[in-house]
């Protein structure tokens, strides 16, 4: 198997939350995250990143929003901050993507940043929304 068959991040339980559609929504920042990795050995590499960063930019911002309603629904108490991680996330893919914008792509930092990112904000953030929606009994 080549380097870039072998995804970046394999989704499995560790990264699972709940089954919800918090779930899937992080499954497809996965599989565009995986997808951006293989476009980085296209023949027309320029443009599959940036539609790839463009689709991805889309769906963290649909998903950062449903995120946002559901720790309002539930009052979880550090909406404010975990919303503030969001808008970092927000800003710092802003920053690469016109970086490959204007020819300087910095695609290592680009796709560490985003595994980095990912894993460490499910893994340590999103599980405490999980837990405390739990410990209120909301779904």
């Amino acid at each position: 198997m080549a380097p870039h068959d072998t995804p970046l991040i394999a989704w499995d339980d560790a990264l699972a939350l709940d089954g919800s559609a918090i779930d899937r929504q992080h499954k497809a920042l996965v599989d565009l995250i995986n997808q951006l990795r293989g476009h980085l050995g296209s023949p027309d590499r320029e443009a599959q990143v940036m539609q790839c960063l463009t689709a991805m930019y889309l769906h963290a911002k649909d998903h950062f929003w449903d995120e946002e309603a559901f720790m309002e629904r539930i009052g979880y108490p550090d909406k404010k901050k975990h919303a503030e991680l969001h808008r970092e996330f927000v800003l710092k893919l802003h920053s690469l993507t016109d970086c490959c914008l204007t020819g300087e792509a910095p695609y290592a930092e680009l796709l560490d940043f985003l595994v980095s990112w990912f894993q460490e904000h499910v893994t340590t953030q999103d599980v405490k929304i999980v837990a405390f929606a739990q410990s209120q009994g909301a779904g």
